[in-house]
């Protein structure tokens, strides 16, 4: 029997074109969100030195065409990537996506944690987050105990929860 004669398998392993499409848009889209990261969460992400490059090089590019034309290379780019990995990333920096609020309640509990409790909370965001300056913390968390929040965007406690935040971030992308 040829190849001719034997009947032909349902390709159901095969994507229909319109699926294709909706796939390269999410890739797209998570593309253009990867390159509206500042540009030290994008030297942080956990991909390869081509698609970073190719992020911070978006940026430089006029709107339209020629933006629309990198994101979607970016898109496929990304396929040879750990795309869970660069769509959490680019959930934890979206404001409004479960992981953004999850990783801001975090820093929230961490911070009354550290100012209440002390040394026994202190060592264990040290052993969770080994990656943290344990003397600028501790300063931040001093500061921040002699002083309530007074509502001022520079406040100590202020500054220590952006500085947990920031350790959370880079913490949750490894």
């Amino acid at each position: 029997m040829s190849d001719a004669d034997t009947p032909r398998q349902p390709q159901e392993e095969l994507p229909s074109k319109s699926q294709a499409k909706r796939e390269m848009h999410e890739l797209r889209d998570l593309a253009a969100a990867l390159a509206a990261l500042p540009e030290e969460r994008i030297h942080q992400l956990p991909a390869s030195s081509a698609l970073i490059e190719g992020l911070l090089e978006v940026r430089h590019l006029p709107e339209g065409d020629p933006r629309r034309r990198q994101t979607l290379y970016l898109g496929r780019q990304i396929l040879e990537e750990d795309e869970q990995a660069l769509r959490r990333a680019a959930a934890g920096q979206t404001a409004g996506t479960p992981e953004h609020t999850r990783r801001l309640h975090m820093a929230e509990r961490w911070r009354e944690r550290l100012i209440h409790e002390g040394k026994p909370a202190l060592t264990e965001f040290m052993d969770r987050y080994p990656q943290t300056d344990v003397q600028h913390l501790r300063q931040l968390i001093r500061n921040a105990a002699r002083q309530s929040d007074s509502g001022d965007r520079n406040s100590p406690r202020r500054r220590l929860y952006r500085y947990l935040r920031e350790r959370i971030d880079e913490g949750e992308q490894l």
